[in-house]
């Protein structure tokens, strides 16, 4: 009997082990939750009397409070940017909808610098909702409406993969992003109508590369 016992116990404590104390929590306004002793501070769980968490941990370390998508993900830069893997589609999966709940497709560079951005540790390239003009001679640029070749290249952080056409630093930043990739056939990024300017009316079929997604 009492070794039928001491099995449960060691059964139990399988199933019930204390989760380890350096595990992040990411939360939001609309679902606070966090550990015991713990907070929501803007969108992270912190120990209570501190203000932010260890944003230097590893992204393997943090655990979603706020669910999925982007389930494989890198963290880029040290304010909360992530970069959320995936293909996406106007007519399937749009890119916003890689992004996970609470955060959004970054539409600037405010919350990551160029030199985090342009690192060649990160592998595939993670696309902001920041179009381009790649029409040359004239180095890449923002992109505006009913100009010829608008929306043919999307700004973001990285290095994509899979591509013929590498993405490419240029002079003339856009938005604070130096950083772009250009879509044609040769890519697995397609822009069937280009003069959509929307990340949403893109196509990514590579799901090495995903979106850039930045919190609150």
């Amino acid at each position: 009997m009492r070794l039928a016992v001491l099995s449960l116990l060691c059964l139990f404590g399988a199933c019930f082990q204390e989760q380890p104390a350096d595990r992040v929590w990411r939360c939001s306004a609309d679902q606070p939750q966090c550990p015991e002793g713990q907070s929501c501070v803007n969108n992270w769980c912190v120990k209570d009397g501190t203000a932010m968490p260890d944003l230097s941990l590893p992204l393997d370390g943090a655990w979603d409070m706020i669910g999925a998508p982007c389930s494989d993900r890198i963290a880029i830069g040290s304010s909360g940017v992530l970069g959320c893997r995936g293909k996406f589609s106007p007519n399937t999966t749009k890119a916003s909808a890689l992004c996970p709940s609470g955060y959004r497709l970054c539409t600037d560079a405010s919350k990551v610098t160029d030199a985090e951005c342009s690192s060649s540790s990160i592998m595939g390239f993670f696309f902001a909702d920041v179009s381009g003009n790649w029409t040359g001679p004239q180095p890449p640029r923002c992109a505006i409406a009913g100009q010829a070749g608008a929306g043919n290249a999307f700004f973001g952080c990285g290095n994509i993969l899979g591509a013929i056409t590498p993405s490419m630093t240029t002079s003339t930043p856009c938005k604070g992003f130096s950083r772009l990739t250009y879509c044609n056939t040769t890519t697995p990024f397609y822009c069937e109508a280009t003069e959509q300017l929307s990340l949403d009316n893109r196509r990514m079929d590579d799901a090495r590369n995903g979106v850039l997604c930045c919190p609150p």
